[in-house]
């Protein structure tokens, strides 16, 4: 049917849309939308969610950055283990994020995050407690952003935000997006401390945009790959993760 066809393109493109948004776009009513939302998910097409669809898991898996993934699969833990019970720690979106995600344990702990794959992680996790932050979708991203999404964090305040990076230097995090500044600050602005994670090659990697500056965090958590002396350089901690051989 040309209509699912079309459904499935805009889902993909999108990562999310609502049944209100879809009805608007094909001009048919939402029950339309929610039986054609019903009869992809069961085909496989795309997965439903509360009041809408996202693509499904593999075509989100491959939104993510898989290098290096020894190095990010050490760091994860190294941060997870850092997350107390009881506390409320935000999650940025990236690969290694969506490692410390994975490798959370805790109880009684509440996940805020506005990244799509990090949220479906936590929700295989019964012990701990889910709030997503909604907003706008770029294509081809996991994670939401805009005015929506700002204004959602005002009313939230959290003990731990951890970032990923896409550069560290020794001034601060870097990335080679622009969209992510405000947001980014904001939940800097919200948390009662925060922590990077980074793999080591990202140490040094050139990158156009300053996100926070390294006085903004507690630490930072890599791998033992990053040179000692290397890390010393650094005015704040950098926890090097043990990385597995093979």
């Amino acid at each position: 049917m040309q209509r699912h066809d079309h459904i499935v393109s805009l889902v993909r493109d999108s990562g999310f849309e609502t049944v209100t948004s879809l009805a608007t776009r094909l001009h048919v009513n939402v029950s339309t939308i929610r039986r054609d939302l019903e009869e992809l998910a069961a085909a496989g097409a795309l997965r439903r969610t509360h009041g809408g669809a996202i693509p499904p898991r593999d075509h989100l898996a491959g939104l993510t950055d898989t290098s290096n993934m020894r190095e990010k699969q050490a760091i994860g833990p190294a941060m997870a283990e850092r997350i107390l019970e009881g506390q409320t720690v935000f999650l940025d979106s990236g690969s290694t994020c969506l490692e410390t995600a994975r490798a959370l344990d805790r109880q009684r702990v509440t996940v805020v995050t506005h990244d799509l794959l990090v949220g479906q992680e936590i929700l295989r996790k019964p012990a701990l407690n889910l709030v997503f932050i909604g907003g706008e979708l770029l294509p081809n991203r996991t994670h939401m952003w805009g005015p929506t999404a700002v204004e959602q964090l005002n009313q939230i305040r959290v003990n731990v935000a951890v970032f990923g990076a896409s550069s560290v230097l020794e001034d601060g995090i870097y990335g080679n997006s622009a969209y992510a500044l405000e947001i980014v600050r904001k939940i800097r602005s919200i948390a009662s401390e925060a922590f990077f994670v980074a793999d080591s090659t990202k140490f040094g990697r050139p990158a156009m945009y300053k996100i926070l500056g390294i006085e903004d965090f507690t630490a930072g958590i890599t791998d033992s790959l990053l040179a000692p002396i290397k890390a010393a350089s650094y005015p704040i901690p950098l926890i090097r993760a043990e990385v597995a051989s093979g």
